[in-house]
């Protein structure tokens, strides 16, 4: 991965999914929400991305290693893109 894709990667986990929030001290995290409020996000965002795949079902085909350990392990769980950004802890 080139710097330039894994600033924006690590960016966008941080922001949506909340990946690294709690390495952010807390007066950083509130100035942030407070230069950028997030309004209702993660409800949006969920809409945004379900409006962008609903016409296009096959698009939405994942990690075929995914699929593999979902058939193989009794105790595996498949991750849930929706639910990480539900349980982010940004607050709305």
């Amino acid at each position: 991965m080139t710097p330039g894709v894994a600033l924006v990667t690590a960016d966008v986990e941080l922001d949506v999914l909340g990946i690294g929030y709690d390495t952010l001290p807390t007066e950083t995290r509130e100035a942030i929400v407070a230069a950028h409020p997030r309004p209702d996000f993660k409800r949006r965002i969920l809409h945004a991305f379900h409006a962008g795949l609903a016409h296009r079902p096959r698009a939405t085909l994942g990690n075929a290693k995914a699929d593999v350990l979902d058939r193989s392990e009794d105790h595996y769980t498949r991750p849930n893109f929706a639910r990480i950004i539900e349980d982010s802890p940004w607050p709305e």
